[in-house]
């Protein structure tokens, strides 16, 4: 009698110590791993080019070791197919740091697990460039998970005892496809644009209203890009900006594209829902009398700027290209969009932002203000 007492006391016991231990994700799905990340990217054909950029770079023995911890956010084919690389060949183009550099940016020195990843946005992890990746997690299925705005492509899930819905798990860390490159460039917002000619007329007018210094301090500042040709295409020159009074235009001709202190990605709208009945976030711009909108429904379809007086009523006033088109395509889209009634969740072109040290900058496809709708 007393050693069967015993015996279902110690059953009992094993039972609660069994209930209450946390599930250990990490051996569920080491468990299931065959290889290491390097036998997977090189075995896998969708990321036969990203595994062509690793061994270029020399990294590829690194990924190759069983004992390391690493995470991989690698770039499909088709994602590098949208940054004009469609051969391994292609990579004997870029220098050799920068191609080191932008393998280095997808990968991290640890193991994280999607069930690892705190649900809100922007959790803050440091790649193997000792550079900042933002990574976001969502009860929202259409952007469950994201990094440095990038949905990272769903798993199918891997069996009931783990659960994983992202992530491809191998002996020495962790894969998560991207279907866009993560776009991280080791320089300030304003360096960004001084750098690229195609952006001249937004550097002049910005620099025409005195914003321009502040492009190079700490931040952070989102910034909305719009190139050279849009505003050619609305009849705006270098020469019509330098010639600007600027006692007769609001300010926010120009300082309508940057936001401070804001470092949006798109899909932050998921984590920073609208208030109930609201379907737009509004930000304020540097000039008081006007705010920038972003919205998860076709009205606005991408960003735009409207009067602030008019986010306290029904009916946004916007004083873009755009503003007297019907209802779903006031608004500006990303460059590469080709839909003017697409959800902003769902981005169906090559939308592309860049990561700087001091904020992001997002590629417009047309200007958000024009000279007339903001006259004194």
């Amino acid at each position: 009698m007393n050693k069967y007492i015993y015996t279902r006391w110690l059953f009992i016991v094993l039972l609660a110590t069994a209930s209450c231990k946390k599930p250990d994700f990490e051996a569920q799905q080491q468990a299931q791993a065959a290889g290491t990340i390097s036998d997977y990217l090189t075995n896998n054909f969708d990321f036969s080019l990203f595994a062509a950029a690793v061994r270029k770079a020399g990294l590829m023995d690194s990924l190759n070791q069983a004992t390391a911890t690493l995470t991989v956010m690698a770039p499909t084919n088709t994602a590098l197919n949208k940054d004009s690389i469609y051969n391994a060949s292609d990579f004997d183009k870029w220098p050799a740091d920068s191609l080191r550099y932008f393998v280095r940016t997808h990968i991290l020195p640890i193991k994280l697990f999607y069930n690892t990843i705190p649900l809100s946005s922007d959790n803050r992890y440091d790649n193997l460039n000792n550079t900042r990746l933002y990574i976001s997690r969502s009860k929202d299925i259409s952007a469950a998970l994201t990094v440095n705005g990038v949905n990272v492509q769903k798993q199918p899930s891997l069996g009931t005892t783990t659960g994983a819905t992202y992530g491809i798990t191998q002996l020495n860390g962790v894969i998560y496809p991207l279907p866009n490159t993560i776009k991280v460039v080791p320089v300030t917002v304003q360096a960004f644009l001084l750098a690229r000619p195609q952006f001249s007329h937004l550097v002049a007018g910005l620099r025409k209203f005195g914003y321009w210094d502040q492009l190079a301090t700490d931040g952070p500042f989102t910034l909305y890009a719009p190139m050279d040709s849009s505003f050619e295409r609305r009849g705006i020159t270098l020469d019509s900006i330098s010639r600007i009074d600027v006692n007769r235009i609001d300010p926010v001709v120009f300082g309508g594209y940057f936001l401070k202190p804001n470092h949006l990605f798109v899909l932050d709208m998921l984590q920073l829902p609208p208030p109930a009945g609201t379907i737009y976030l509004a930000f304020q711009c540097p000039d008081v009398k006007y705010k920038l909108i972003m919205t998860q429904q076709p009205f606005g379809s991408g960003v735009g700027i409207v009067t602030a007086a008019s986010t306290a009523t029904r009916i946004l006033v916007l004083v873009g290209p755009n503003a007297s088109k019907p209802y779903g395509e006031q608004g500006t889209l990303f460059l590469g969009e080709t839909s003017n009634t697409i959800f902003m969740t769902t981005l169906n072109g090559i939308y592309t932002n860049y990561t700087c040290t001091n904020g992001v900058v997002h590629l417009l496809s047309d200007l958000l203000v024009m000279p007339d709708k903001v006259s004194r």
